[in-house]
């Protein structure tokens, strides 16, 4: 926790401006950066790298705030930020560089190129892994397992170790190249099959062939924090306070160890920018922009993740951007560019907050001076449509261990009203959807399409959503599962207040002692299903904290113990709820009790049946 003056040093740099070097000076850029000098005071932004090009220019690089606030070091254009997942972007250029070199080809098949590498796949003879859904995410592996992430050691993963460090999540969860599902662990295989073909670790070859051709001399792919002279440190901000965190160590490179700063940053845009001159032909640009091997991609929808390329950003706005977004430790970062427009830019912060106010700004700054790109549409076809309709159920989540929760929250219906066709969530208001090719849909007022309907290879009705996955279901039964859920976190929430009021009661003698005990142990239950819940609630907020999860601490053992609690305390009082039915000085509170322990019940058997009692992070 730092002292009132550092941070009184912190909201003056900002208010006064930024620290930026410009090759060509624009006045109108200012009116942006005070706009973002605002935000950074407003949201308490420790330190923020801003980046903006031209194809030939650069209009803005330079800082805001403080990469390192104990020392006051302020954020200039030469300043390094984890750039996280942006890091793909250079992972895919490696493999393009293979594939046009012709030592590798996008369908070569996974087990011949690596037979080495332990992964399975139930699905092999007819829908082997290749390469491009390594590439696209279609693999169906599970994300990284929260405790093989981050560490705080130093020790550094290279090689096979960093395959070997994510082998519990290389299964496939359903046929490769059926859905989109983001998964680090895909990059890591592909940064090993790099080191594999040409001999060198990923890094290096990375560097010699994409960074110093393009002038990124200082850039570098470290696990960690190596030059704290010119590195940020990395923060979080609680309640408008600012607290420095350990720099952790990542454990497989290739999915987001780059770090790198405004001014070279600026350099790799403006490969995009200018096509992929000098080092790679327009045509791999394109095809790294463009979405391949998803059932999405292949019934024609072209909107999504390509080749470790996002096409989908900013939708809402006058004209997409490419590009991808980055979080690794505390360091949000972004790249996004429009070749289009021939524009560009980059960001990163320190201090764990997103910049979708800040890019928003951006955005629009960039496209102000063009006009919309209208979006070709056409009539409804109603007809080919009625089957599509009703109820959806999502089926690619990214985390397995999640799964279960976004599965329940996402289960949207589609319905005509008044000749017009709508999407409605859960939860939410319903948007319209138009036509703009056969059963092709885009959210009204969006610039590119991103939904398709279609069959999948078992002849199922699926919604595609930009490449994730959702499978016709009965609206009965899907709103019903939800209600009854509902009624069961309503009884067992009900129940930590009864165990709170019978802990009052009984002192006073206004209960009988069994009941009140067994209104008090299901209470203690719960309480430690809450507790380790938020454990596991903040170390996705605080991604950086991940780090614990790798051995037995409080935090970890917070969730073992808790989740067990809750199981030994539900099925006790579940059993004595029914021996004890008669002996409770009401039938209302008996029946009550009741309810609430096959509430808790129902809950301890979904939590059970996806793994989270006794869950063991440090053993994942």
């Amino acid at each position: 926790m730092y002292r009132k003056p550092l941070l009184f040093l912190f909201y003056i740099s900002v208010s006064i401006g930024c620290f930026s070097q410009q090759t060509r000076p624009i006045d109108p850029i200012h009116k942006l950066t005070d706009s973002i000098a605002k935000i950074v005071l407003q949201e308490h932004i420790v330190g923020l790298m801003l980046g903006i090009t031209t194809r030939d220019s650069v209009l803005f690089a330079g800082g805001f705030g403080y990469a390192d606030l104990l020392n006051g070091r302020k954020v200039d254009a030469g300043t390094f930020f984890r750039m996280g997942s942006v890091t793909k972007l250079f992972v895919s250029l490696g493999i393009q560089k293979l594939v046009s070199e012709g030592k590798l080809r996008l369908d070569d098949q996974l087990r011949q190129i690596a037979p080495e590498i332990p992964f399975r796949n139930p699905w092999e003879r007819r829908h082997p892994l290749l390469i491009i859904h390594l590439l696209e995410h279609t693999t169906g592996f599970d994300d990284v397992k929260l405790n093989r992430m981050y560490s705080l050691d130093t020790m550094e993963n290279n090689g096979g170790q960093m395959v070997l460090a994510q082998e519990p999540s290389l299964t496939c969860r359903w046929p490769p190249g059926e859905r989109f599902a983001y998964s680090n662990p895909n990059y890591d295989l592909l940064g090993y099959i790099i080191q594999k073909i040409t001999g060198q670790p990923y890094e290096r070859y990375l560097t010699e062939n994409i960074l110093l051709p393009l002038g990124m001399v200082h850039s570098n792919f470290n696990l960690r924090s190596k030059s704290p002279g010119s590195d940020t440190r990395e923060y979080i901000v609680r309640y408008g306070v600012a607290c420095q965190v350990p720099s952790v160590t990542l454990l497989s490179g290739p999915q987001g160890a780059l770090w790198s700063n405004a001014t070279e940053m600026l350099a790799f845009v403006r490969l995009f920018l200018r096509n992929g001159a000098p080092l790679f032909p327009a045509a791999t640009i394109q095809d790294m922009e463009t979405p391949h091997s998803s059932l999405a991609a292949r019934s024609g929808l072209k909107t999504g993740y390509g080749l470790g390329n996002e096409n989908d950003f900013f939708l809402n706005f006058p004209y997409p951007f490419h590009g991808h977004d980055g979080l690794t430790g505390t360091c949000f970062s972004t790249c996004k560019y429009n070749r289009e427009l021939g524009l560009g830019f980059v960001l990163a912060c320190n201090s764990n907050q997103d910049l979708h106010r800040i890019e928003g700004l951006i955005v629009n700054y960039l496209e102000k001076s063009h006009s919309p790109q209208p979006l070709t549409t056409e009539p409804l076809d109603v007809k080919a449509l009625q089957p599509f309709l009703g109820r959806y159920q999502f089926e690619s989540p990214r985390n397995e261990i999640a799964g279960f929760i976004d599965k329940l929250v996402n289960a949207p219906a589609l319905a005509l009203r008044g000749g017009k066709l709508y999407y409605q969530p859960l939860l939410g208001r319903a948007s319209e959807l138009v036509q703009t090719a056969p059963l092709t849909f885009a959210w009204a007022g969006d610039n590119l399409p991103l939904i398709r309907l279609t069959r999948n290879e078992s002849g199922k009705r699926v919604l595609l959503v930009a490449g994730a996955y959702y499978e016709q279901t009965p609206n009965t039964w899907a709103l019903l599962k939800r209600t009854l859920l509902a009624i069961a976190l309503g009884c067992a929430a009900s129940a930590i207040l009864s165990g709170l009021l019978a802990i009052v009661q009984l002192p006073a003698g206004k209960v009988k002692k069994k009941p009140a005990f067994l209104r008090i142990l299901l209470m203690l239950g719960l309480v430690g299903l809450v507790l380790a819940v938020s454990v596991l609630e903040n170390v996705q907020i605080f991604s950086y904290r991940l780090s614990l999860l790798r051995t037995i601490n409080l935090s970890t053992l917070t969730v073992f113990i808790g989740t067990l609690l809750f199981a030994g305390t539900t099925l006790t009082c579940l059993l004595f709820s029914l021996l004890l039915y008669r002996k409770w000085a009401s039938r209302r509170a008996a029946a009550y009790f009741l309810l609430c322990s096959l509430s808790c019940c129902a809950l301890l058997i979904l939590l059970w049946s996806n793994h989270w009692i006794g869950l063991r992070t440090w053993a994942l």
